[in-house]
Formats: structure tokens, C-alpha cells, sequence
């Protein structure tokens, strides 16, 4: 049977319920929180308080997109997720290759070397060191997604090795997938690598995406039969609302309300309530389905996009 990986085991996908597809929780180390500090997701007890407050405002599950080498903690994570009633998942793989010191193992090792570490993971569990070394020692949390990503305009020969290995993984094991693609660009490019490399395109979910909101280039993307993740929901930095809303009432219209899902992907301190900073995990369960209304999405596509979409995707 099919199940949803969580940091606590496996759960029932009917479990699921709403789910934030994107976001983070702990983020401590690594490339982006050296470049500005911002970045930086690293108290424990904040973190805990902003899943009760998703929790209380209807959020359900909420994926951790943190991969391996940039911040992730698992142990971390556990103890932020106790008594919170939210069920966290964490992942597995890799972000964009800048992300990562030329020192790192990702430019060292073959595409078989990782391939087969990542694979442990979604086979015997998130290793607790991130494979910083000297010993490996694998955590009881298996992984509930496998990330790859890419940079603005370009995949890298590293990303584009680190993409493959996410399609063979998924491939091999039926783990799920999801991208980073940087301001929304790369993504009919990354589904096809992931489709090449032998993942289904159930099984595979292009991030970010509508930061760069080109209609015609979505549908191009969705045509492939792939998801696509959405999280421009109030950060009007990158675009208006309005934007976000206008994809996916055109989209759902056209029948792809089945392969869009959303996530707030609030990844820096300032975005987080606890932290003292605005609009929070809360800010999609409290708030985005009324505004979804408003704008004439239905509540049969709200709940397509924020339970039934996540329950079929996660399970494997």
C-alpha cells in the first residue's frame, strides 16, 4: 500500500488533509544562510510555534523542502514537529548547484556514487550528517520527495547530473520529485531530463513556477502531464497576486486543476511570524482559499489543489 512519508513514519494518504507542498522549517548552514543571514531558520522552539499556528489555521501537512547540504537537519526537524499535530515531511536530493562550495562532494563523486547515497536515504533514511563524513548514520526518517533544482536561464553539466540521478531515483523507487527552478525558468527543460531519466510525470512536480507567469509556457509544461507548484501567494516582489490567481482560474478552466499545487515556500526569517516576521505558515489555510474564491475558483478545484492533488502525489 501506498504510504505518505512523514518524520514520525508513514501515514495513510485519507491523512494528508491540507497540505502546504513547499516550505521550510529549519534551515541552518550552508550557502544561502552564509550570504545573508536572513536565510537562517534556526530556533527550535519558533519553528514549532509556526506549525501550531498553520495547524490552527487548517493547515494540515506541510513539506519541508530543505535537501541535502543546505541547512537541512532531521533531528531538528523531529523535534520541531512533536506535539504540533502537523505532519512534516522531509526530503531527499539536491538544490541548484550554486548553492554548493566547489569543496562539496557533489563536484568529487560520480553520478553512480550519488545516485546510490541518495538512494539510501529513501531506502534505509535520511542520513543525520547531511554525508558530511567521516561515518554515515542514517536517521529512522525516510524521505517523503526528491529535490533537484537549477540556476536563472541555465542548467549547469552539475545540475543537469544532479537532475538525472532525481529522475533515476523516482524511477527506481516511485519517490516523488520536486524542482527548484530559479524565477521560474528551466521548467519544460527539467521535466524533460526527469522524464528522459525514466521518472513518470505523475510522479514529478516543477517548482516555483509561476514566478515567471507565461501562460502559454505553463500549459506547455503541464501538457507534459507533470505538476506544477505555485508560491507566489503574497509576495508581490515578484508579481501581483493577480497573477498567481489568473493561472490557475485559465488552467483549472482547461482541465489542468488536477497538476497545480501550492506551497508557500516562506524560507527566510523575515517571512515567519515567530520570528517577527509576516505573513506566515498560517497565511494559505487562513486566508488563500477565500481569496481564491473572490476571484472564481471554485471550492471543487480549492480542494483538487490543496488535499486531493498532495494525497495522490506524496504517496508511494
Amino acid at each position: 500500500m501506498k504510504t505518505v512519508k512523514t518524520v514520525f513514519g508513514p501515514i495513510s494518504p485519507e491523512e494528508v488533509g491540507f497540505t502546504d507542498i513547499h516550505d521550510h522549517v529549519w534551515k541552518s548552514g550552508g550557502m544561502e544562510v552564509r550570504e545573508d543571514k536572513d536565510f537562517g531558520i534556526e530556533n527550535i522552539g519558533k519553528s514549532r510555534d509556526e506549525l501550531i499556528r498553520y495547524k490552527k489555521a487548517g493547515g494540515n501537512t506541510l513539506v519541508d523542502m530543505q535537501p541535502i547540504g543546505v541547512g537541512r537537519g532531521i533531528n531538528e526537524m523531529k523535534e520541531i514537529a512533536k506535539d504540533t499535530g502537523v505532519n512534516l515531511v522531509a526530503i531527499t536530493g539536491f538544490h541548484r548547484g550554486s548553492l554548493y562550495d566547489k569543496a562539496h562532494f557533489v563536484y568529487k563523486y560520480t553520478e553512480d556514487q550519488i545516485f546510490n547515497m541518495v538512494l539510501s536515504e529513501v531506502e534505509s533514511g535520511i542520513e543525520e550528517n547531511d554525508f558530511c563524513g567521516p561515518f554515515v548514520k542514517h536517521s529512522d526518517v525516510l524521505p517523503g520527495l526528491v529535490k533537484c533544482g537549477s540556476g536563472y536561464y541555465k542548467i549547469t553539466p552539475l545540475e543537469e547530473m544532479l537532475i538525472r540521478i532525481a529522475g533515476r531515483v523516482s524511477a527506481k523507487t516511485d519517490i516523488p520529485i520536486g524542482t527548484h527552478t530559479h524565477v521560474g525558468t528551466m521548467g519544460y527543460e527539467q521535466a524533460r531530463l526527469l522524464l528522459d531519466a525514466g521518472a513518470r510525470p505523475e510522479r514529478i512536480m516543477i517548482g516555483h513556477l509561476d514566478r515567471n507567469a507565461d501562460f502559454l509556457m505553463h500549459k506547455k509544461v503541464l501538457d507534459l502531464g507533470v505538476y506544477v507548484q505555485y508560491d507566489c501567494v503574497a509576495r508581490v516582489k515578484y508579481h501581483p497576486v493577480s497573477d498567481t490567481m489568473d493561472l490557475i482560474k485559465r488552467l483549472s478552466d482547461l482541465g489542468y486543476a488536477n497538476r497545480i499545487m501550492i506551497g508557500g515556500d516562506w524560507g527566510r526569517a523575515s517571512y515567519l511570524q515567530s520570528y517577527g516576521g509576516e505573513p506566515g505558515f498560517e497565511f494559505i489555510p487562513k486566508y488563500f482559499p477565500d481569496m481564491m474564491r473572490e476571484y472564481g475558483i471554485s471550492d471543487e478545484v480549492i480542494n483538487r489543489i490543496f488535499i486531493e492533488n498532495p494525497k495522490e502525489f506524496l504517496a508511494y
